[in-house]
């Protein structure tokens, strides 16, 4: 039976549709959700900081812009899980998406990954490789893959 979930995000609108996915398979009273977003690196600052300096915001506007929008993000995220009667926690992780999530769900013993899916065509997939393929292949526990489209396909 799964107990620790990690939950994901990117950021996206679409991030927040996850809850959906997760309420139909988890349910609040046993599980503990980790709700993960991972911070491209070349836009982060050294450190988290929800106090950024005005040092921070001037002299690296593009990371600072990138910090308070993925504080914003992760608070939303964790406050919807919450508001669902989860148990929640949350952190930020530096680096590429897929290495941060496969490296987070081992160091919390995680028995299960929840993320979602972007549907792009075979050439943005070569161009792009996509970010749950790499966790699907390299994590430790199951991968449960929210694949609904952004917007109705035609």
């Amino acid at each position: 039976m799964f107990r620790s979930v990690l939950i994901a995000i990117d950021g996206t609108p679409r991030s927040l549709g996850i809850l959906d996915t997760v309420k139909r398979f988890c349910d609040p009273e046993q599980y503990l959700l980790h709700v993960l977003l991972a911070v491209d690196s070349a836009y982060a600052l050294e450190e988290f900081d929800q106090r950024l300096s005005r040092f921070d915001q001037t002299e690296y506007p593009a990371a600072a812009q990138e910090q308070l929008q993925a504080d914003k993000i992760m608070q939303e995220a964790i406050q919807a899980f919450e508001q669902a009667g989860f148990s929640t926690t949350g952190s930020q992780e530096l680096g590429e998406p897929a290495d941060a999530i496969i490296k987070a769900a081992k160091a919390r013993n995680i028995d299960l990954i929840v993320m979602g899916h972007r549907h792009l065509s075979r050439l943005k997939r070569m161009l792009d490789p996509s970010i749950a393929s790499k966790v699907i292949d390299e994590a430790s526990c199951p991968v449960l893959i929210d694949a609904h489209p952004q917007s109705p396909r035609h």
